[in-house]
């Protein structure tokens, strides 16, 4: 009995059997007849899930140790200073005060908290901008590694600063988990890509949103003042990003490195085919049609390369912002990757949580409970960003990106409009709610998630990470500057502030509705023609 057999048998292959049960039964059609999956631009990808198993215990292991070890810290740290800010200014006065004898004023001091805030913002575009090209250097699964490592690393800055009495330390480990921050928004994407099925996709694709959701809504939790976001335990609170991580490293040497970056990357045929068996919980005999789309996608990334990257053994070291400006076939998807991740931050989704407690609290709710009301909004951001994995499952790209868009542009002029008038009327403070909480679901339907997921599939494998890494660095950036400049905007501006965030996310829908092609079609039968084709 082989090793496939005996894991077929054992516990895992009863939550693998169970898994692609549940997954076949949302995937059939009402007459028994399941739906295909998008094939590549040959129209030659495999469009079964019955090619192989959907779902193993090593691509389930994989996927979780791959969210707790890269995007739940990441989510984690994005939120986690907004309730102990208060407690964190005074650690870092009494910092200066105890290493340079010294008070510093207000002013100052602000200008203090707003560089340990904006540092991890710095990281996270660095680590951004990093996390392609170490994935293609080093690896997938030692990229996860570091990712891991430096979310570590960081911890024991943040737990051991309160006790050195040093805020230096505080911006050390700030900045080193932005890093890691950055580099898991565009390396993990990459990541599930390459493990995943086209049954599994979905999931797969969008783990990185999800992730990122969950980890910002747990920190909201526990950041909270009665819990960890207090004078005694506010370093814990920023110590406790090294759990995820490590139990993601606890299981590190177990999980493969992809198939199909030793594969098409370093040409190591016996080596990607033995990890593919592993990753599906099959020999190898059985793995012929993924096997053949390994051989289809390195002859055509080879051809994609650019003419002076030939004798290159890495293809896709020869791809830079140059070569993929000049090739017209790679032009447009790359603005399009650029103006989704610009619009993920345009959109106002950080302003509109900025104004909730304000608004719950005009609502008559007290301080407690409009705390436990942004956390409820905050839940049913992760409910809805999961949500979206049924609703790429189901529906084409194109039209949840539109909607999404409209739907985030109408209720941002509505919101604006609500707390402009919110003292006119007792029930205004209501629709002040419901708008903010509408807003939200239409954010997570498609530009919330769809940056992270769609380059997936609207970029050929060899430039791929380049560009992905290159998206999110637009991203951290974007978040960069809208941080530094709303407070003067919102002073400036007021809830006007919301018009100019709509008309920013109707100038992304007019561009992507021109440019964005799409790459799903939930129909039954694919051809290279019935895909749309940007000219």
């Amino acid at each position: 009995m082989n090793v496939s057999d005996r894991r077929d048998r054992g516990v895992w292959g009863s939550v693998d059997r169970t898994l692609d049960v549940a997954i076949r039964s949302h995937l059939a059609d009402p007459d028994g007849v399941e739906e295909p999956f998008l094939p590549d631009a040959e129209g030659k990808r495999p469009v079964s899930i019955h090619q192989n198993k959907s779902w193993s215990s090593l691509l389930i292991v994989t996927a979780v140790a791959t969210t707790l070890g890269t995007v739940i810290p990441a989510g984690y740290n994005i939120g986690i200073l907004n309730s102990p800010q208060q407690v964190i200014v005074d650690f870092c006065n009494s910092s200066i005060l105890h290493t340079y004898g010294t008070a510093i004023e207000e002013t100052p001091l602000e200008l203090l908290w707003a560089f340990v805030v904006s540092i991890f913002l710095i990281g996270g575009g660095m680590g951004a901008l990093m996390g392609g090209s170490i994935a293609n250097r080093i690896g997938r699964k030692n990229t996860l590694l570091v990712n891991s490592s430096v979310n570590v690393i960081a911890a024991i800055f943040f737990g051991t600063c309160g006790i050195a009495q040093s805020v230096e330390m505080l911006l050390i480990g700030r900045f080193i988990v932005g890093i890691g921050a950055g580099m898991s928004t565009s390396f993990m994407p990459l990541y599930m890509s390459e493990i995943s099925t086209p049954a599994t996709q979905n999931v797969l694709g969008l783990l990185c949103p999800v992730g990122i959701n969950l980890g910002l809504f747990i920190g909201q939790v526990l950041s909270l003042e009665k819990l960890l976001g207090n004078e005694d335990n506010w370093n814990v609170l920023l110590a406790l990003t090294c759990i995820p991580a490590l139990l993601c490293l606890a299981v590190w040497y177990y999980l493969p490195e992809t198939p199909r970056y030793l594969f098409v990357l370093q040409q190591k045929t016996d080596l990607a085919f033995k990890e593919l068996s592993r990753l599906r919980g099959l020999p190898v005999d059985q793995l012929g049609p993924e096997m053949e789309e390994l051989r289809r996608e390195a002859t055509r990334v080879t051809a994609e390369m650019p003419k002076d990257g030939l004798n290159n053994t890495n293809s896709q070291s020869s791809w830079t912002l140059k070569t993929i400006w000049a090739k017209k076939s790679l032009r447009w998807p790359f603005a399009c990757v650029v103006v989704m991740h610009l619009g993920n931050q345009l959109s106002g989704i950080n302003a509109v949580l900025y104004y909730s407690t304000d608004i719950f609290l005009s609502a008559g709710l007290d301080k407690q409970q409009a705390e436990l009301a942004l956390l409820g909004a905050g839940f049913i951001n992760v409910v809805m960003t999961a949500c979206v994995v049924f609703l790429t499952a189901r529906f084409c790209r194109r039209p949840l990106m539109m909607i999404s868009t409209i739907g985030v542009s109408v209720f941002l002029v509505v919101l604006a409009l609500c707390i402009f008038f919110i003292n006119k009327a007792s029930w205004i403070p209501y629709c002040c709610i419901a708008a903010l909480l509408i807003y939200v679901v239409f954010f997570d339907v498609g530009v919330g998630p769809l940056p992270f997921f769609l380059p997936s599939e609207l970029i050929p494998a060899g430039p791929r990470p380049l560009i992905m890494s290159l998206g999110c660095l637009v991203n951290w950036s974007t978040n960069f500057l809208v941080g530094m400049t709303f407070p003067s905007l919102q002073n400036v501006m007021g809830v006007y502030i919301f018009v100019m965030f709509a008309a920013a996310t109707v100038v992304q829908a007019v561009f992507l509705f021109f440019k964005l092609p799409e790459t799903f079609r939930p129909t039954r039968s694919f051809s290279p023609a019935s895909l749309s084709v940007l000219h």
